[in-house]
């Protein structure tokens, strides 16, 4: 179990040996401190100026540049890097009375950024029923999904059982359980389970009822409601935008509930070495708790919200798009969401789905879950604000949509990220390239996934396609890499290890082709990361002036056997120069 603590320095000295077990910093100051005037090192503290750490005594990995750069130290001050480089040129920035940090051959990296998730859905995830299939968690079947159900205690007050994380691709019966195999569980409290993808939800009798939902009730625009061999009567499980509108009316966030799930989520994160997260589609209605959560400075790490774009906004929430932090919280842009999950089936797609889901036609390839009209206009919308524009969109029609959509409505060169980016073809990357349309890649895809893509949902030649690293590397794009937890969770490690071995749950290798180095991998989350959401004049990277924002491993990425990197744990995680996860 991992815990969080504040640590403490015990020792003052002037070296980087025989420190013992020193601990890493000090309350930080405020974030929004002055950054030093140079680019390498500032000038030399006096032994009045504010207090200062030196980090030294292990592998310093800066990120900066297309290969490898270690540095024998850094210093921090007021939250800020204040110089990096030498041990001796650190030693002279940060002043006499500087204290140091050994880092005892441990590994000292930037941050690591969540190029896309949904933090505060890890937070509330915690506190569901956990239906997550091996490796993840143990429910492998749908008697033991019942099992879970019947043993989960919902927290004081909640009249239903709710469940996170199941996954028909890795059930024995390799389908969604049914109304009635809920209903086995309980038939007098509504039961709601909540696929992994997020993209389905199954309920029972008593759910389907308290959400109105009967064999008169229409599918609508961009969802599905599966329906019984009748055709008419509903069997529990609900697709994309049928999902999403009910799970909203029968939920409804509160205030303080959303404040403690954004909390928890946020420490999971840390956990992981992530020190900006993000909240990658937020409702009108959820607003509130991350701008309270905000206001009351209970952030942990950086947060970046995206706004649903398919929904209206007031104006005092649009005029804070791509506007900076309040209270370590920004909203960098618009999300819009085109298609649905490859996993699911329901990725829209060229060519046809090799096993498609039961009722569904052989030519059955997906769909769109926006009206292209719609879309359009959002992007015509979102150019004329110069607001950058965040697109959901995994199969390879969905891309064309969006390649059409920025190209027709004056989004060019305005780095639009394409989030998952999974059956992109290699022409569709180079005309990316063109229009500034910058993929962050669902990496893990391959490990948790993989053997499904290959046998059901994609077929062995796009299955080896899928989340195209190396191509996109190749094509001069500056890709990212995503967990979007909490599909799966925050690891960042195992996200680096999927980008270079692309394993699967079988050992097979999918598309060797499209391995990319550790180095690579890192950049990803690192500078890439960064640069996608316009903050790499500040984090990604470890060069003076930008923000103390480090991660501590207990290895080095770039020389373990890569077989490995998910092995790698994290030691310590600080924001701003203080230590929010972790110990040394």
């Amino acid at each position: 179990m991992k815990h969080f603590t504040s640590l403490v320095v015990l020792a003052t000295v002037s070296f980087c040996t025989d420190i013992g077990t020193a601990l890493a910093a000090r309350n930080a100051a405020p974030a929004t401190a002055a950054a030093p005037t140079t680019a390498a090192t500032a000038t030399t503290a006096t032994s009045a100026g504010p207090a200062t750490t030196v980090w030294c005594g292990g592998t310093i990995l800066t990120m900066v540049g297309d290969t490898p750069e270690t540095v024998e130290a850094l210093a921090v001050r007021d939250g800020r890097l204040l110089a990096v480089g030498s041990l001796a040129e650190v030693r002279r920035a940060a002043g006499k009375n500087a204290a140091h940090i050994d880092l005892k051959g441990r590994t000292l990296l930037p941050g690591f950024i969540d190029a896309h998730g949904h933090v505060s859905s890890v937070g509330q995830a915690a506190a569901l029923a956990a239906l997550a299939p091996p490796p993840v968690g143990e429910v492998n079947s749908i008697a033991a999904l019942q099992e879970a159900l019947r043993h989960y205690q919902p927290p004081p007050g909640m009249p239903f059982i709710i469940g996170s994380g199941y996954d028909d691709s890795q059930l024995a019966e390799r389908r969604h359980p049914t109304r009635q195999e809920l209903d086995a569980v309980a038939t007098d409290k509504p039961i709601l389970i909540v696929h992994a993808s997020g993209h389905f939800g199954v309920m029972n009798s008593a759910m389907l009822k308290l959400a109105g939902i009967t064999a008169e009730t229409p599918n609508p625009p961009g969802g599905i409601i599966r329906r019984e061999p009748d055709g008419k009567t509903p069997d529990g499980v609900l697709e994309e935008t049928a999902f999403f509108g009910v799970a909203v009316k029968l939920l409804p966030p509160t205030l303080e509930g959303g404040v403690a799930a954004l909390v928890a989520g946020e420490k999971i994160y840390a956990s992981y070495g992530i020190t900006t997260a993000q909240e990658g589609r937020v409702m009108p209605e959820s607003w509130s708790a991350l701008a309270e959560a905000a206001k009351r400075g209970a952030l942990p790490i950086d947060t970046v919200a995206l706004v649903s774009f398919e929904r209206d906004w007031p104006e005092a929430v649009r005029s804070r798009i791509g506007a900076g932090y309040d209270g370590r919280l920004r909203i960098a842009g618009v999300k819009l969401t085109i298609d649905g999950s490859p996993q699911g089936r329901t990725a829209w797609l060229h060519d046809p789905v090799p096993v498609p889901p039961p009722g569904k036609p052989a030519d059955y390839h997906g769909y769109a879950a926006i009206d292209l009209g719609l879309l359009n206009t959002k992007l015509a919308e979102a150019a004329h604000h110069r607001w950058q524009v965040f697109v959901h969109v995994n199969g390879d029609e969905a891309m064309q949509a969006l390649i059409d959509g920025v190209a027709k409505n004056g989004l060019a060169d305005q780095r639009t990220i394409a989030i998952h980016s999974q059956v992109v073809q290699a022409e569709q990357l180079t005309e990316m390239k063109r229009l500034d349309i910058q993929p962050s890649f669902f990496a893990n895809h391959t490990y948790y996934w993989g053997d499904w893509h290959r046998e059901v949902a994609l077929g062995p030649k796009r299955a080896d396609f899928i989340s195209p690293q190396a191509s996109a590397w190749a094509a001069g794009l500056r890709p990212t890499a995503h967990n979007d937890s909490p599909v799966v969770p925050p690891d960042i490690l195992r996200l680096v290890w999927s980008s270079v071995n692309r394993r699967t749950l079988s050992g097979d290798i999918l598309g060797p082709l499209e391995r990319i180095s550790p180095y690579r991998a890192l950049q990803q989350v690192t500078l890439n990361a960064a640069w996608q959401i316009h903050e790499e004049a500040d984090k990604g990277s470890l060069v003076a002036g930008k923000r103390a924002d480090l991660v501590v491993l207990d290895a080095n990425p770039l020389t373990v056997d890569p077989t490995q990197l998910h092995a790698i744990r994290v030691v310590a995680t600080l924001k701003d120069g203080s230590v929010i996860y972790g110990s040394l």
